[in-house]
């Protein structure tokens, strides 16, 4: 994927840690990223000096498709 996008992880019981966080961003090409479980400390600074945004326990709920939001 060249273009740039923000990645979605539903890790509910996982962290992304400073290790994936790298691995994140070593694609150049994310500009945030997306996770229904946790993010630790060291991978949110990884985040932050790539200029990556992130929002961490996000509800999974939000991102299931229902009709409701099919037709808004």
């Amino acid at each position: 994927m060249n273009e740039p996008h923000i990645e979605v992880k539903a890790w509910k019981k996982t962290k992304i840690n400073s290790t994936k966080a790298k691995q994140i961003c070593d694609k150049d090409t994310v500009i945030g990223v997306v996770t229904t479980g946790g993010i630790t400390g060291p991978a949110k600074v990884v985040f932050d000096k790539a200029d990556v945004a992130w929002v961490e326990n996000f509800p999974e709920s939000e991102l299931l498709e229902t009709e409701d939001r099919e037709g808004s």
